[in-house]
């Protein structure tokens, strides 16, 4: 893939009015995060009109692996609906990382050698404890509905009417080492703290 994302592309694809409301709850978000000194789950969340192969692609750009620069695996379960498309997505898309593409299996251990799992079409128990095993690894994870958040996951997308919801677990963001762009974490606003089942 070529290089080159213009780190404003994302951004630019949402509403305006989405874009005011995230930077001024830009304190109140920084406060979240300070305070985020147990095992709770600090959620945060936004809605865009995006499709899924789309924010899955901005929150990859928006994201920095430690280390230095390299290419990046990405896994998709070979199961999911959003396969083709977001597999489209990523070729087309200008990026700053070389990428691989892996089909794996759902509900079968990961590769090692996974830095960003798209999960879908796992099992609740399956994905809760992958999850287990990548906590505070580099390791970029995306799935759907609030659970996968609750669970561990990163990034969890759901769909609320014609627009994606997409919610943030700051904790597990932290305990993972990446870097998301506070840019990113901006959109979201606070929705509190959500015990650790």
């Amino acid at each position: 893939m070529r290089s080159g994302f213009a780190p404003t592309r994302f951004l630019q694809m949402l509403p305006q009015a989405l874009l005011s409301a995230a930077f001024c709850i830009a304190p109140a978000l920084a406060a979240a995060q300070a305070s985020a000194t147990d095992h709770a789950h600090n959620l945060a969340g936004a809605e865009t009109p995006l499709s899924t192969a789309a924010i899955v692609a901005g929150i990859l750009n928006y994201t920095a692996w430690p280390g230095p620069s390299r290419g990046l695996t990405v896994c998709i379960s070979r199961s999911s609906r959003d396969a083709p498309d977001l597999a489209q997505q990523l070729e087309q898309t200008k990026t700053r990382h070389q990428l691989l593409l892996t089909r794996i299996e759902a509900n079968t251990p990961l590769p090692e050698s996974c830095d960003l799992v798209y999960f879908d079409g796992w099992s609740a128990p399956a994905a809760r404890m992958a999850l287990r095993k990548l906590d505070h690894k580099p390791v970029l994870t995306i799935g759907h509905e609030p659970e996968f958040c609750s669970d561990g996951g990163l990034f969890c997308l759901s769909k609320a009417g014609s627009s994606t919801r997409f919610e943030v677990n700051l904790d597990a963001v932290t305990r993972s080492g990446l870097r998301v762009n506070a840019q990113v974490l901006r959109l979201a606003k606070p929705r509190g703290q959500v015990s650790k089942s």
